[in-house]
C-alpha cells in the first residue's frame, strides 16, 4: 500500500550529504513503485544546486523492482556524471540481467565513485 502524499516511507530511509561538490543521496530500504516517488524529489531537489556529480548510494537497498531501474534510467536522462554505488545482490541482479550496467556506472562503495567522479563537470538538470 503507497504511503500519503508527502509522508515519508517507513521501509525507506534516503540519506543526503555533500562531499566537496558532489550530492551524495544514499538509500536504504525497499525501492519499488511505492517508494521511487520519493527518491526521485530527493534527487531532483538536491540537482538544484547543480553539483558536479551525482553519487547515487543502494548498497542499502534490500528490495529492488522494476520501479527502481525505471528510476535509475530517469536519473541518468538527468545528469551528465552519475556513479551508482551497489553492493548487494538485489540490486546488482536486476542491473546485470537487464543489460543496464551498460548504461551506468557501478562502484562497490561510495569512496570509489566518488573518487572517479572528483574531476568531472557540473551535471545538467532537466527543468
Amino acid at each position: 500500500m503507497a504511503e500519503p502524499m508527502g509522508q515519508p516511507s517507513p521501509i525507506l530511509d534516503i540519506r543526503v550529504t555533500r562531499t566537496g561538490d558532489v550530492l551524495v543521496v544514499a538509500v536504504a530500504g525497499e525501492l519499488d513503485m511505492d517508494t521511487t516517488a520519493e527518491v526521485r524529489a530527493t534527487v531532483v531537489s538536491g540537482l538544484v544546486e547543480h553539483p558536479s556529480a551525482l553519487v547515487l548510494d543502494l548498497s542499502g537497498v534490500i528490495f529492488f523492482s522494476s520501479a527502481g531501474l525505471s528510476l535509475l534510467l530517469e536519473v541518468r536522462r538527468l545528469v551528465d556524471t552519475l556513479a551508482v554505488v551497489a553492493t548487494g545482490r538485489a540490486v546488482l541482479r536486476p542491473i546485470q540481467l537487464t543489460s543496464l550496467g551498460q548504461l551506468l556506472t557501478v562502484f562497490p562503495s561510495v569512496d570509489e565513485a566518488l573518487a572517479a567522479v572528483s574531476s568531472t563537470q557540473p551535471v545538467r538538470h532537466a527543468d
